[in-house]
């Protein structure tokens, strides 16, 4: 089966997160959408242009920055003359056990429909030999992609599906998502309980000392966890990723592939390829790919009143804008690329825009491709060029290639 994801007009309001990536590969529990929507079949993305260009130019030849593979291959052609279905899926839904299971149902009715959430599409089923949409001709533009769904009249079925729409919900949906998505690990039995609570791949590593207060633990293949490291579930230790000695994992926390992690870890999504190795506390955060947090680097994720933490920004035409998030409990969401130096202090609800670098006292927003250890808060901007020299520098310690498709993603998201 052929599934298409696609972006619609809201995808930059989740901001910083998704600046760098498609929405459909931020890590929520332990999948990206992409990754589980690949347990039905073929997915091919149609992102933003500036996306769809680098997964074009990358050409499988290496997984993209983010961790994710690009769209290549061959798309099946439908099983029968009656028509095989074609999933189509906003990238904003929330890749977790409910969602997919209702997605599942749609797919094995085999009826065309739409589900809706408020005015958004939020997933159609069609069909591929009557409906005039397939992954070569649905626009990689979201409103025209949405535009040409809405002229196929299709029927509404009685069905609902969680998606994002601040930047927020990000660490809301992941913290509701864990659970079950480390059950359909555990039920998969690719792992095996070493531990009360712990789950462990053939190939991880795992020091003898390591407490598990808590479960569940799920360890992939790969991974290290050194000696006296406390671990209290629910937590999902990714593919190759390694836990330093003495650190504490706390509930709620997902590190991604090959990530390198110490200190004090609370309810956080650490994306692929991503450091916090040192002593510092991080909570109820979303960190994306190839970033360096220095030694001492902390989050706070609780306001000194103990009241919701609120989100303030600009709109569109320079009003000051404010997001309540109602969320008590909420850390940093630090896009892809960004790196703090030692003794950074970071504020509840703040957003660092990619390619950024901070220091010291961390304002509530960074501008995408600031340096602030040049020229003070207001600091300097970084150009592509150099921040592709860095990304280089870290690529080649996780044994990566850099390549000219990655420079132009750098130039574009300049």
């Amino acid at each position: 089966m052929l599934t298409i994801v696609f972006e619609d007009r809201t995808a930059d309001t989740l901001g910083v997160l998704a600046a760098a990536r498609p929405i459909c590969d931020l890590t929520i529990g332990t999948l990206t959408l992409v990754e589980a929507l690949g347990r039905f079949g073929t997915v091919r993305r149609a992102p933003r242009p500036h996306l769809a260009s680098y997964l074009a130019a990358l050409d499988d030849r290496r997984i993209a920055v983010w961790g994710g593979h690009a769209d290549t291959g061959t798309v099946p052609p439908p099983a029968s003359r009656h028509g095989e279905v074609l999933l189509v899926v906003n990238a904003r839904v929330v890749p977790d056990r409910d969602n997919l299971a209702t997605l599942r149902m749609l797919v094995d009715a085999g009826r065309r429909c739409v589900v809706r959430s408020g005015t958004a599409i939020a997933a159609a089923v069609l069909h591929r030999d009557s409906d005039p949409v397939d992954h070569e001709h649905l626009p990689t533009d979201g409103p025209a992609a949405c535009q040409m769904l809405e002229a196929l009249e299709l029927p509404e079925a009685g069905a609902a599906l969680h998606m994002l729409n601040e930047p927020h919900d990000v660490v809301s949906a992941h913290e509701q998502a864990l659970a079950g998505s480390l059950s359909m690990r555990i039920d998969s039995g690719n792992f095996r309980e070493v531990l009360p609570g712990l789950f462990a791949a053939e190939t991880s590593r795992i020091a003898d000392q390591v407490i598990v207060r808590q479960g569940p633990v799920v360890v992939a293949e790969g991974a290290e966890i050194g000696p006296f490291v406390c671990l209290d579930g629910p937590v999902w230790i990714g593919p190759g990723a390694r836990v330093n000695p003495h650190a504490w994992i706390r509930a709620g926390t997902a590190i991604g592939r090959e990530c390198r992690v110490g200190g004090e870890v609370e309810a956080t999504v650490m994306e692929s390829f991503s450091n916090k190795p040192h002593d510092g506390f991080l909570g109820h955060s979303h960190i994306g790919s190839w970033v360096n947090l220095a030694a001492g680097t902390i989050t706070s994720n609780l306001k000194a009143t103990y009241g919701p933490v609120r989100l303030h920004g600009l709109g569109p035409d320079g009003s000051r804008l404010t997001i309540h998030t109602g969320r008590q409990f909420l850390g940093a969401m630090i896009g892809d690329f960004v790196k703090s130096g030692v003794n950074s202090s970071i504020p509840c609800g703040a957003r660092i825009g990619m390619a950024a670098t901070v220091g010291g006292a961390v304002p509530e927003q960074v501008v995408a491709f600031t340096n602030q250890l040049i020229g003070g808060e207001a600091g300097t901007r970084s150009t592509p060029a150099q921040v592709a020299t860095v990304l280089e520098r870290m690529m080649a310690r996780r044994g990566l290639s850099m390549l000219d498709a990655d420079r132009g993603l750098l130039e574009a998201l300049a």
